[in-house]
Formats: structure tokens, C-alpha cells, sequence
């Protein structure tokens, strides 16, 4: 279990397989989730405001995790730097190795499906819908103030936020109350210094790095256009 996981698993729609999230989002919102599970795990810590917060390296000992210590392999002793540039690096090619550790533990199963019927594709069907289940529940809960956020839901809220993902786990009636309690959440009050520096850090990274990638999207759409 980790941030990543929980994050990967969350984001599959049980019905087509597909994830929720946009390939722009996909790389620094499952960084930030990389960056947290080092921390959580005492490999690294974060430190300085949002924005210019830097990673160091606390220790370089195995996760055992192939994706978390393909992210951990990205940092170097005496060189910190800032998460808002190491966040999408960490998360470049991570869901496809997270998505191997999810069918291993039998909580996915790829299928092959085509797009527009021509061009082939992988799908994941949920085969373990009560570990999803629970996770979306735990979320629901802490997004409609039920239940604090701990170290598990505080940085997955944080994280779905910033991958725009929040409102497309509740009722419509609730998305603006989540939204809003959501992005309370990314700011880590709930959580002690080290995960608060952490889940804001990542956040903050996440949603840059989102942002950006959506102007230069449309950017290009508008040069294609003219």
C-alpha cells in the first residue's frame, strides 16, 4: 500500500478501465504522490515555501518498490532540488510500473481494447472493487468533513484535487463543497511537519505542472487553429 497505489487504484474507472486522469495530469499528479510516499518513508524530506521547496536526499536504502525507488534513484546526495521541477521527472513512466505492482497484487487486470476500433490500446478492470471501494469511501468521507484526513487520505485528496479529479468522485450537488474542502486539505494543516511539507510541496508541484501543461496544450491548439 502507498500514496501511488492508492492514487493509481482511485483514478481507474471501474466501468471502462480507463483512468480519470489526463495524460497531462497523469505525470506530476503520481509524482507528488511518489515525492509523499519518500517522505512518509524517511528516504527524503522537503523543506522551504511551496513553491521553492526543495527535496534532499535523507537516505538512499531500497523501498523494494520498483517505482519508488526508480523516484528515489532521481535523487543525489548535496543536490536538492526544487519539487516543482523534480515532482513531473519523478512521476515520468511511474504509472505504468504501479500499474504492474496493482495486477500483481491482484487488484487489476489488464485487458486489450482498441481506440476508435483501430488502434490498440490497455485497459485495467478493477478485480478487487472492495480495496477500490473503500478508498473512494474513506475519501468521500473526509472531502464531506466526516472523518479528518490522515496520512493516507490528506495527500490523496491533495492529489486528486490538483489532477482535477475530486468532482468526478462525488454527487454533483456536493462537487463544490468537495472542491473547496479539497484544496483546504492540500494545504496540509491537518498533518505534522514533515507530511504537511510533503503533501503542500507535491500539491503545489502537481497543480503548476498541470496548469502549465493545459496552457501550452491550448496554446498549440490555438496556433493549429490559426
Amino acid at each position: 500500500m502507498s500514496v501511488a497505489s492508492d492514487l493509481v487504484l482511485v483514478t481507474i474507472d471501474p466501468v471502462t478501465g480507463r483512468s480519470l486522469l489526463g495524460s497531462s495530469e497523469t505525470d506530476p499528479v503520481l509524482g507528488g504522490a511518489l515525492l509523499v510516499d519518500l517522505v512518509l518513508a524517511e528516504r527524503a524530506d522537503v523543506r522551504g515555501a511551496p513553491r521553492k521547496a526543495r527535496v534532499r536526499l535523507v537516505t538512499g536504502r531500497p523501498l523494494d518498490s520498483l517505482p519508488h525507488d526508480r523516484a528515489l534513484a532521481r535523487l543525489r546526495p548535496g543536490r536538492d532540488p526544487r519539487a516543482s521541477a523534480l515532482v513531473p521527472r519523478l512521476g515520468k513512466g511511474a504509472r505504468a510500473l504501479v500499474l504492474e505492482q496493482l495486477v500483481a497484487e491482484e487488484a487489476l487486470a489488464p485487458r486489450r481494447a482498441r481506440v476508435l476500433g483501430v488502434f490498440p490500446t490497455t485497459r485495467y478492470d478493477v478485480v478487487d472493487p472492495a480495496r477500490r471501494e473503500r478508498l473512494v469511501a474513506s475519501v468521500r468521507a473526509v472531502l464531506a468533513g466526516q472523518v479528518p484526513p490522515d496520512d493516507v487520505t490528506g495527500p490523496l485528496v491533495g492529489l486528486l484535487q490538483a489532477g482535477g479529479v475530486v468532482k468526478r468522485l462525488v454527487p454533483a450537488p456536493e462537487r463544490r463543497a468537495a472542491v473547496r474542502r479539497a484544496k483546504e486539505i492540500a494545504k496540509g494543516d491537518w498533518a505534522g511537519s514533515a507530511a504537511r511539507a510533503a503533501v503542500v510541496a507535491a500539491s503545489s508541484a502537481a497543480s503548476a505542472a498541470v496548469s502549465a501543461a493545459v496552457v501550452v496544450a491550448a496554446s498549440g491548439d490555438g496556433g493549429a487553429a490559426g
